[in-house]
């Protein structure tokens, strides 16, 4: 018996596809997916990858994805791996990959978060619309 879900092909319908929030907000690319083995031996997709490390680890740069994951977990308020997604949060593949989620409550945002607090927000005039 099959489980329940759709056949995609993950390098052409997943890899590198742009996400999208609930809002419909940029907030990252699909960078690796977590891929499980079934009984059968069919490969079922239990998560997209996304975020600081996940692309560097798949283009086989293990270390420094791993390095770079780390730090962003040092970054992160939360213990939590905010980089995977469960399939279970995608609610639309397309040209985006649309999510349940919010953009803040992703990996993907934790780098430009950072930053914002910790540099753009001290410059003076980072409030001021550019087309004012």
């Amino acid at each position: 018996m099959k489980p329940a879900g759709n056949v995609v092909y993950a390098n052409l319908d997943l890899l590198d596809r742009q996400l999208r929030d609930r809002h419909g907000v940029l907030c990252g690319n699909v960078d690796d997916l977590e891929l499980q083995r079934s009984d059968n031996g069919d490969l079922y997709v239990t998560a997209i990858l996304a975020g600081a490390g996940a692309l560097a680890y798949r283009m086989g740069r293990r270390r420094l994805g791993e390095w770079v994951h780390r730090a962003s977990q040092r970054l992160s308020d939360t213990d939590a791996d905010r980089g995977r997604i469960p399939m279970e949060l995608v609610m639309d593949i397309g040209p985006a990959i649309d999510l349940a989620v919010e953009a803040d409550d992703l990996a993907t945002h934790d780098l430009e978060r950072w930053t914002r607090q910790h540099i753009t927000d001290h410059i003076p005039g980072h409030d001021r619309r550019a087309n004012q």
